[in-house]
């Protein structure tokens, strides 16, 4: 039986289908948007997503918080575990450390939404039951509807999406502003010592710090932001109705935690340049603007 929920959760719920309705994602991607908001929302704990693959359920993706020990591609038995009763019960499973919803479309539950190390009240329940729709929207999209290619429009070593889907979006954004007056901003992150760190750690070190650094942007962002990576040491965040300030705020905090994660021991580093478009801008100029507060951020911090 549902419970009343807060106002801000449901708000928070309906603010995040419209955001992944507005930026076209992959069913992968919004598993990982709705376990953050989901976290966010409870207020403490990790999540999951495992579906199910013939005896076993199989973690899809992941939160990466304090306590979490579970990977992606970790396995489940189904007959031994919360989840696996979940599943076949397709019915919501609570305990002392945390509880987990069934996935469904149609009448069949095809997989779980998982938190642990959070004691679940009735409200944390009715979130996740939302949360765990979203999940089955886009996963019913995914097989029914067919997708390009994943690698068309997507960097394959980070997930993040390549040139191609960043130059789409960017002359999308500016339509949008130039029509409708929809203001949009666009950070760039300059990899320092990449290439150093690649000599030095070799490429498989390199590579896991790509994806280290793709994760804390991606944590850093909203839904309907979109990260790329538009080289091999060049990063672009653009932010939908965020101005100046806002995104400056936003790049800052990705610079300030990939300082703390110091990759391949503290030789890759970051320059940023951010700047917001303006009504006649083109691709090219917005591009050449953000390449100057780029080179303006390296000569600060190297003088």
């Amino acid at each position: 039986m549902m419970v009343a929920m807060a106002d801000d959760r449901l708000l928070a719920i309906i603010e995040l289908q419209n955001a992944i309705l507005a930026a076209a994602m992959s069913s992968d991607e919004v598993m990982h948007i709705v376990l953050d908001r989901a976290v966010q929302l409870l207020g403490s704990g990790t999540a999951l997503v495992a579906l199910a693959e013939g005896d076993e359920l199989v973690v899809r993706a992941a939160t990466r918080g304090a306590g979490s020990n579970v990977a992606v591609g970790t396995r489940l038995p189904k007959p031994t575990t919360i989840e696996g009763r979940c599943l076949r019960e397709n019915a919501p499973q609570r305990s002392d450390a945390g509880g987990c919803v069934p996935l469904v479309y149609g009448e069949n539950a095809v997989g779980v939404l998982s938190v642990a190390n959070h004691k679940l009240t009735d409200e944390d329940l009715d979130t996740l039951r939302l949360l765990a729709q979203v999940i089955a929207i886009a996963l019913h999209r995914a097989y029914t509807y067919p997708k390009p290619r994943y690698d068309v429009d997507h960097d394959a070593m980070t997930g993040l999406g390549n040139k191609r889907a960043f130059d789409e979006r960017i002359q999308a954004e500016l339509t949008r502003n130039k029509r409708y007056g929809h203001s949009f901003s666009l950070a760039m992150l300059d990899l320092a010592g990449f290439e150093s760190a690649v000599d030095r750690h070799g490429q498989a070190a390199a590579d896991e710090a790509l994806r280290e650094i793709a994760r804390i942007i991606r944590s850093n962002t909203r839904a309907i932001d979109a990260c790329f990576r538009i080289a091999s040491d060049e990063l672009a965040i653009v932010m939908p109705g965020t101005g100046l300030e806002g995104a400056t705020t936003v790049a800052e905090r990705c610079r300030a935690q990939l300082a703390e994660l110091r990759p391949c021991d503290g030789m890759i580093g970051c320059y940023v340049g951010v700047v917001e478009a303006a009504a006649n801008d083109a691709a090219d100029t917005l591009a050449s603007r953000a390449s100057i507060a780029v080179t303006a951020d390296k000569q600060a911090r190297r003088g």
